[in-house]
């Protein structure tokens, strides 16, 4: 029993213990001002260096948290020629709501001037549990100059741009640099033919790049209706702080303007009703937009029918009519009305589909049984019965026929006795 209520208890701590974990949330309060600080983090507090070190006032809120804390620091780049040591971690007592923190570090006496992005982390003194992390940059403004400029690299533009519609280009700022920060950023882009508008503000602004970082924009453009549908060459200009030294980068930027396609179609043509002979299907098919289509195919599909035949149109120009047409035999089992669909597909020149199905219906007769006359071969194998009657006729004609020129001679002789 004693064992079962101590392995509740034990089980118990450790709930309570992952409770108040979930629950910390560590952050610097920024009103607080700690002795040595001079002002608040809100009011832009900055760490101060005596002697090559520097002594960074941390006023933090754990919420939960426990009685004692530690804290250290360490860079996040550890090749960074910054440090002449490893930083000491340090402890704290929860006081008066907060957790005064005060971390020093030993700066090496030739540091260079530079941005130097650290991480502090904050554990439970007692248990040693992760309770945060509060990212940091140390700016060094006082060192010797740098050897790294800095040069933005703005990536390729992506995003979906039709004409006469609102849309948003998406580009990547990347800051290649290992101690330099991009700070108060403001990204402008524009056309030169005036045909890509941005919308709003006519600005982005970006928020801090730190070194060997990236941030991606989203840009908002309205297309004009009337823009060409080809690619746009934009310049993209980046206005931003280094070292608090404001500087501006250009640079080119490629992006196509599409247009929706608008495929139209008159209908599809086919005969009311066939008895199992060769039939034909024509689709007349209009291009509406201002681009080119190309690989406009039809296919066709009956059940019972025919399978998925198709017909390649080919390229129609903007505001051109093509016609699909297309034959097929039905077999004569497939007497019927019978339903099925016409499909459309197409492109145009940016590699945009579209595609569109329209429904069909066909009645397939039965054929009537053909007619054949009997061949020569038949004829000769005639039963008795028309043999027989067919030689009384050729009997009864012949005699007939005898008679007349008999008659004939008679009357001449008559006529020669009178005279």
């Amino acid at each position: 029993m004693k064992r079962i209520l101590s392995f509740l208890l034990a089980l118990a701590a450790v709930a309570a213990v992952a409770v108040n974990a979930a629950a910390a949330e560590v952050a610097v309060d920024q009103h607080r001002v700690l002795e040595g600080m001079g002002r608040s983090w809100y009011q832009g507090y900055q760490p101060t260096v005596r002697r090559g070190t520097m002594t960074i006032c941390l006023p933090l809120e754990i919420d939960g948290g426990p009685e004692k804390i530690t804290v250290a620091a360490a860079l996040d780049d550890p090749n960074v020629f910054l440090l002449s040591e490893t930083p000491k971690e340090v402890t704290a007592t929860q006081s008066d709501g907060i957790y005064p923190v005060k971390l020093q570090l030993s700066l090496k006496s030739n540091r260079r001037d530079g941005d130097y992005p650290i991480t502090i982390t904050v554990k439970n003194a007692d248990g040693g549990e992760l309770l945060g992390t509060i990212p940091y940059v140390i700016r060094i403004r006082n060192g010797y100059t740098t050897h790294e400029t800095l040069e933005p690299v703005l990536s390729p533009v992506e995003g979906q741009l039709d004409a006469g519609c609102e849309g948003t280009l998406k580009l990547t700022v990347t800051n290649p640099t290992t101690t330099l920060s991009i700070t108060h950023g403001v990204l402008t882009v524009t056309d030169a033919d005036k045909e890509i508008l941005m919308t709003g503000a006519g600005r982005v602004e970006i928020p801090e790049i730190l070194p060997g970082q990236s941030q991606t924009v989203t840009i908002p453009v309205t297309v004009k209706a009337d823009a060409a549908i080809t690619e746009h060459v934009l310049e993209a200009e980046l206005s931003y702080k280094v070292l608090d030294k404001e500087e501006t980068w250009k640079q080119s930027l490629t992006v196509p303007v599409n247009q929706t396609i608008r495929l139209e179609q008159g209908g599809v043509q086919l005969p009311t009703a066939i008895a199992g002979e060769l039939a034909n299907m024509s689709l007349p098919l209009m291009n509406m937009g201002k681009g080119e289509l190309s690989n406009v195919l039809v296919t066709l599909d009956i059940d019972g029918v025919v399978e998925a035949q198709s017909v390649l149109v080919g390229a129609i120009a903007p505001g051109e009519t093509k016609q699909a047409k297309l034959t097929f035999t039905p077999g004569f089992q497939t007497a019927g009305t019978h339903s099925g669909t016409a499909a459309v597909t197409c492109e145009d020149a940016y590699g945009n589909t579209a595609s569109q199905v329209l429904p069909v219906t066909l009645t397939v007769d039965q054929p009537l049984p053909e007619v054949s006359l009997p061949s020569q071969e038949d004829t000769r194998t005639l039963p008795m019965a028309v043999i027989v009657p067919t030689a009384l006729c050729v009997v009864l004609l012949a005699a007939l026929v005898i008679q007349g020129v008999t008659l004939t001679g008679k009357l001449h002789r008559l006529e020669e006795e009178r005279l």
